[in-house]
């Protein structure tokens, strides 16, 4: 809801209202004025259908700074659909045309004085205004001071899993049907430099605030620049910067699985700015979070699943999203900046897209008495692209854990100690010593993405650097995936300037609209993680996707996946580790139990169904 780059929009006023203007004048105006707008056409104009009533022109004009509120008021309530020549009027005396062009259009019945809109009344800034369409339900009043708009979101997923006959007992995926999301939003303006928004996730809630997805204010007074606080999109990555709404396939990467959604919606501050630079659109962001509302906080060392959202359910994952509220000593702190910019971009939406974002986070380790950990580290995980079955097959377990010196076995709950061994006949008690403890983590990535006709292409790079106790240089976590989709039916991906990413998806024509058939796309993918580093056996994985997306109209889409995992490696295999068959072999995860070793040289299948409905 920030305001669009001012100086772009004051170049292109003239052209677009005079085309407006002549589109309202006359039948044979407009035959002519359509056929020039079609070849001049601003891609974002290509994208959406014609508006074709009073209130998504005005909107328009509203929305893009052509009219002020008051005459969007004005001409709203006078219920003549411009037939006096009103909106030229208003035109001419905002200079978005001049007033020879409002005459002439008019066949000088307009001569670009104040406007005089006959039956309007006088606008009350008390009086308000109710609309009900595909975009939700928004009320507001007609000031333009305050708004709300309600919407939401429904997923439904299906897997089958054609699993490999190695697959021990136990480490098989799971074939099912899932709601993946289902989330209801309020967002709105308030005193006109406040915009706000509330978003809860039925489908992540597992008690308290675990669902609240976003809850945050931000003040828009100096638009473009914003500055937003609350809980939020932390931004990094232009996948996960994206809503989920617009994304190519039914689930994230690998390395946006593992390294950003587990915690992506943070409590903090974050400023963000956009516009461009000789011609070049860019956007920035940057800013300080903490942890999650509601969410998992630091990893639990009584469980040996990662935080987040990617722990939960599976075979070989735990729930854990405890409130961050019970014994917590100090939180972790992140810093957090993204920059993007377009070196090309053309009036046909053909463009262009580079970007780089880094991270560096302070991590917070607390001990009990005795030397375990009682809360503290951190965790990535990552589940093979599944996205009903979520078993993390690539976990480093807790980068923060204990070791007993006399070499026994290291306490599994909260408050424990080593106990005693016997070594050449000798009882050697035991106590409790840091093996690994995570100090700071460094993050950085680097993005490249472009559109060419109805061709599009996306590629990301993410590296994740362990500091700490135990740790060294060559404790680099990393990832990247490369993908491309093409639209049979001729769209092109639209891009959105204002957070340097994808948008939403708009047919040429809805389905069974006019005998439209919506936009049919068919998309590749290869995505890469690899945890398995000196100090590390997180485990890595890469696999390759191949999609088919129906868009029926904007909002609801039907998609298809076959994943096919090509390796999996859970580390080096010279350690016998118990896992849920008796041994398996290969190195357990740092710190966790040897669950993910199990999964070692697996090459399953995955059949994905998605339903994508929001409005």
């Amino acid at each position: 809801m920030t305001n669009l780059d001012t100086s772009r929009l004051n170049r292109n006023a003239c052209v677009s209202a005079a085309v407006l203007a002549a589109l309202l004048a006359s039948p044979a105006a407009m035959a002519t004025a359509k056929t020039k707008a079609h070849a001049a056409a601003a891609p974002a104009a290509a994208q959406q259908p014609a508006a074709t009533s009073q209130d998504a022109l005005l909107n328009a004009l509203l929305k893009n700074g052509v009219i002020n509120k008051q005459q969007y008021a004005d001409l709203a309530k006078s219920g003549q659909n411009f037939n006096d020549n009103a909106l030229l009027q208003v035109l001419a005396q905002n200079g978005a045309i001049t007033k020879d062009q409002a005459k002439s259009i008019s066949g000088g019945k307009v001569d670009g004085a104040a406007p005089e809109i006959k039956n309007a009344p006088k606008a009350n800034p008390n009086d308000g205004y109710a609309r009900v369409n595909e975009k939700g339900i928004e009320w507001g009043s007609n000031d333009g001071n305050f708004k709300a708009k309600v919407g939401g979101r429904i997923q439904v997923d299906s897997q089958i899993a054609y699993n490999d006959p190695n697959a021990k007992p136990g480490t098989a995926l799971s074939t099912g049907i899932a709601l993946r999301r289902a989330r209801i939003f309020i967002e709105g303006l308030m005193y006109r430099d406040y915009e706000y928004r509330l978003e809860y996730d039925f489908a992540r809630d597992t008690g308290g605030a675990s669902g609240i997805t976003e809850a945050y204010v931000k003040y828009i007074h100096f638009a473009p620049f914003g500055l937003t606080i609350g809980q939020q999109n932390q931004r990094k990555s232009a996948s996960s910067s994206m809503s989920n709404n617009y994304l190519t396939f039914a689930e994230r990467a690998l390395p946006n699985n593992a390294f950003i959604e587990k915690d992506k919606y943070q409590l903090g501050a974050m400023a963000d700015y956009f516009n461009n630079a000789w011609g070049v659109p860019y956007v920035l962001t940057g800013g300080i979070t903490t942890e999650a509302l509601g969410g998992s906080g630091p990893y639990n060392s009584s469980d040996n699943s990662a935080p987040g959202s990617n722990s939960v359910g599976g075979t070989n994952s735990v729930a854990n999203n405890a409130n961050r509220n019970a014994f917590s000593g100090n939180q972790s702190y992140q810093m957090v900046g993204r920059g993007v910019a377009l070196p090309f971009k053309d009036e046909a939406g053909n463009l262009l897209h580079t970007g780089v974002w880094g991270s560096y986070r302070s991590i917070t380790n607390n001990y009990n008495p005795n030397g375990s950990v009682r809360n503290g580290g951190y965790a990535f995980a990552s589940a093979p692209d599944t996205d009903v079955d979520r078993t993390n097959w690539a976990s480093t377990g807790n980068l923060t854990n204990v070791k007993c010196s006399n070499g026994g076995a290291a306490p599994t709950a909260a408050i424990g100690g080593c106990g005693t061994v016997v070594k050449n006949g000798k009882t050697i008690k035991g106590h409790l010593v840091t093996a690994h403890q995570v100090n700071d983590i460094n993050m950085f990535g680097a993005e490249l993405m472009g559109a060419y006709g109805p061709f599009h292409m996306s590629s990301e790079y993410m590296m994740t650097k362990i500091n700490g106790v135990g740790y060294d240089s060559n404790d680099l976590l990393q990832g990247y995936y490369v993908e491309g989709g093409y639209f049979i039916t001729g769209e092109t991906r639209p891009y959105d300037e204002k957070k340097g990413t994808w948008n939403r998806v708009i047919p040429k024509s809805n389905f069974l609209n006019n005998g439209g058939w919506g936009a049919w796309e068919v998309a590749a993918r290869y995505d890469l993680l690899d945890m398995n580093t000196k100090n590390i056996n997180g485990g890595a994985m890469d696999i390759f996707t191949l999609g088919v997306n129906w868009y029926l109209t904007p909002r609801v889409r039907l998609m298809s996946d076959w994943v096919h995992v090509l390796a999996t490696n859970t580390g080096q295999g010279n350690v016998g580790a118990s896992g849920s068959n008796g041994k398996c072999s290969g190195f357990p995860a740092q710190g966790s139990s040897a669950g993910i070793a199990c999964f070692n040289g697996l090459s399953p299948n995955i059949w994905e169904t998605a339903v994508r409905i929001d409005f």
